[in-house]
């Protein structure tokens, strides 16, 4: 279970985009790795030399490769070694961790190269994040590397929100936020301004990971699942798609923060039953990893509070299974990391799920950490960015 997986990015970075031509296939070869000279290129391409020399002096002048002198041994003269100008193409991704505001600057190898954050108070308003996300921006914009290309920002959101207006309605995080025009804080800037679920950015490392239908549920301060068949096959539905957390409960009557009474999160949710779970060692906006953490080591089998959770949460994985009947279950939060509540839920789901002599799907609590998140987010702006220069 604590077994992190890796992504090489490099290969899977142009996962949404066929490759037309053969300069195209020359770009990528270099970025994954395949090759690192010239002739390797028409080596292993099947290009004519005279044309993989065309076309490196025309990535060479976009600046998307380098070609620098190897290190020389024995006699004659040092070749020349391909490379990708990672920071050519970046994007920046705003991300909410915990009760803070977080951005971050990725380039095409994937990697982080800057990263600000800002701690937002729980009564922060409409006004309120908009200014932190305004100074967020300008604070990191200024981390730009020479030569860099921005091409896009993205929000990447929990809650609910309309992708179509830009518009950020609701988040458990900030009950005073409501509406917020996302794309208005940003008036003049030239590059896109996207949002995007952060379950559906997890969502496409696992696609990345084995590429077959997978439903994600995240189960921790709020509720709510993703669900895909390949990288470039995730549902978006409604402004509302996976926020199962306001189903209502039959027999509940507690008030949600969405302002509905009896939804499954006032019964499953960490802002609702964490300090019953964990006592006086729960704090309101604390960070998913930390209470992982604190969940992880400690025995909740008795707990009613938790048993009334796990079974909540196992009916309402259940149905949903029922709609899309995916090939994988797999859960992530807080509450999967202690292995008794697991394997509750493990019991729970397949007792729900044994019908018609079919197999249930295969269950696994998410391995994906925050930084793949993160690049979830920006791979597709990022091969949008790159798909420009290689024309």
């Amino acid at each position: 279970m604590n077994n992190k997986p890796t992504i090489d990015f490099l290969t899977h970075l142009p996962i949404t985009r066929a490759l037309l031509n053969d300069k195209e296939r020359v770009f990528l070869a270099v970025l994954k790795g395949e090759v690192k000279t010239r002739s390797e290129a028409t080596k292993r391409l099947s290009i004519r030399s005279t044309t993989i020399s065309d076309y490196v002096a025309e990535l060479l002048e976009a600046r998307l490769l380098t070609e620098e002198p190897s290190e020389h041994v024995g006699r004659g003269r040092p070749s020349l070694t391909l490379g990708v100008n990672a920071n050519r193409v970046v994007t920046i991704v705003f991300q909410v961790i915990s009760q803070s505001v977080h951005t971050f600057m990725v380039n095409l190898a994937a990697q982080i190269i800057a990263h600000e954050h800002v701690e937002a108070s729980p009564d922060s308003d409409n006004a309120a994040l908009e200014a932190i996300f305004l100074n967020l921006y300008n604070s990191i914009v200024m981390k730009l590397p020479a030569g860099a290309e921005l091409a896009g920002t993205v929000f990447s959101l929990g809650g609910v929100f309309d992708r179509t207006t830009h518009r950020w309605i609701h988040t458990s995080r900030w009950p005073r936020m409501h509406n917020l025009d996302i794309r208005h804080i940003f008036p003049d800037k030239e590059h896109s301004v996207t949002l995007s679920r952060t379950l559906d950015n997890e969502l496409l490392i696992h696609l990345l990971q084995q590429n077959e239908s997978t439903l994600l549920l995240h189960w921790g301060y709020g509720v709510g699942f993703a669900f895909g068949q390949s990288g470039d096959n995730i549902v978006e539905g409604g402004y509302a798609f996976g926020e199962i957390g306001h189903w209502h409960i039959p027999g509940q009557n507690g008030l949600c923060h969405c302002g509905q009474k009896g939804c499954l999160e006032t019964v499953s949710a960490l802002w609702s039953i964490g300090r019953a779970v964990l006592d006086d060692d729960f704090q309101a906006g604390d960070d998913e990893e930390h209470i992982a953490t604190m969940l992880e080591s400690r025995a909740l089998s008795d707990n009613p509070a938790v048993r009334q959770a796990v079974e909540q949460m196992t009916t309402a994985a259940s149905n949903v299974c029922r709609v899309f009947f995916p090939k994988k279950l797999v859960v992530s939060g807080p509450f999967v990391k202690n292995a008794g509540i697991w394997h509750a839920f493990c019991d729970g789901f397949e007792q729900q799920n044994n019908f018609f002599g079919q197999t249930i799907p295969v269950l696994s609590v998410s391995q994906v950490n925050r930084d793949l998140g993160v690049y979830g987010a920006a791979i597709p702006v990022l091969e949008q960015g790159l798909a420009k220069l290689l024309l």
